[in-house]
């Protein structure tokens, strides 16, 4: 009866022989085409790295190039222009508060009556404040 079983050629055992056929078949083209695919994602992946280094990296340079002379010529323009821009400035503001502030202590002193010796009488009072 054990042997009967090995050797059974029915239809269902045909159809489970074809079905595992097809799918070794199958599986074989999708490894096949997992590895065409992995081999261009390497190629673009190679091409990347070429570009990066052979066209980004001038770049960055060159950026930072630019950025070195930006900084110089902020610096020189600070120290050459600006500074001695705002010294005079400040210097001008200076003096122009110094004229003001005589301007008005000598107004003050024009303006301000002598003292008086004695009070007046139309000086107020006690009485008249309340």
């Amino acid at each position: 009866m054990a042997s009967e079983r090995l050797h059974l050629t029915t239809p269902e055992v045909f159809v489970i022989a074809l079905i595992r056929d097809i799918a070794i078949i199958f599986l074989a083209i999708e490894s096949i085409v997992i590895g065409v695919l992995l081999v261009l994602l390497l190629w673009q992946v190679r091409s990347l790295v070429l570009l990066l280094r052979d066209e980004v990296g001038p770049v960055i340079q060159s950026t930072q190039e630019t950025a070195d002379s930006v900084r110089t010529t902020t610096r020189f323009v600070g120290q050459r222009i600006v500074k001695p821009g705002v010294n005079a400035l400040s210097f001008a503001a200076g003096l122009r508060q110094a004229a003001r502030t005589l301007k008005q202590t000598t107004s003050a002193r024009i303006n301000t009556p002598a003292p008086a010796s004695q009070p007046t009488d139309s000086s107020p009072t006690e009485e008249q404040h309340d």
